[in-house]
């Protein structure tokens, strides 16, 4: 691995959606890969954890993919002075109904395994710092997987 941070989901418990027609699954697995990503980043009601913060590059440098399509990527709010440009991965070749989300910097797998010495800002931007990523996917899969079903069901108009 490169550094980059990646991790694919597969929401099996949903795959009885995907055969009644998986057009429909993948547009409401879009949306729920847009909520994760932004969880994923800003802490949600069920897990606060947050990438650390320097500048806001590790962050910035996040996409979500639905299979092959790209759906997000992470709204890039840098603070100047970084010397970096965050470089949100823009393809991927993902496997069809399976949401993958990227943090894509040089140091975003490091930063996730990361055990301490965080810097200033890491430390007063509440709980930024390590294991975000399996955190969310701990206490968030159960709410993604509610709202793709909510979202499925409306694609369908039922």
């Amino acid at each position: 691995m490169d550094g980059k941070l990646l991790i694919s989901t597969n929401l099996k418990a949903l795959n009885k959606l995907v055969k009644i027609s998986e057009e429909h699954f993948n547009s409401a697995m879009e949306k729920g890969a847009i909520q994760f990503l932004t969880w994923c980043n800003t802490g949600s009601a069920n897990a606060s954890k947050k990438p650390p913060i320097r500048w806001g590059v590790l962050r910035g440098s996040s996409s979500a993919f639905v299979g092959s399509k790209l759906v997000l990527i992470y709204p890039q709010d840098i603070t100047p002075g970084s010397g970096e440009e965050p470089s949100p991965l823009k393809q991927y070749k993902g496997k069809p109904t399976v949401a993958t989300f990227v943090w894509n910097t040089d140091y975003a797998h490091r930063m996730h395994e990361w055990k301490g010495g965080w810097g200033p800002f890491t430390m007063q931007d509440g709980d930024a710092g390590n294991k975000w990523l399996e955190d969310h996917l701990r206490a968030d899969k159960d709410a993604l997987m509610k709202m793709v079903a909510i979202e499925f069901k409306m694609e369908m108009g039922t």
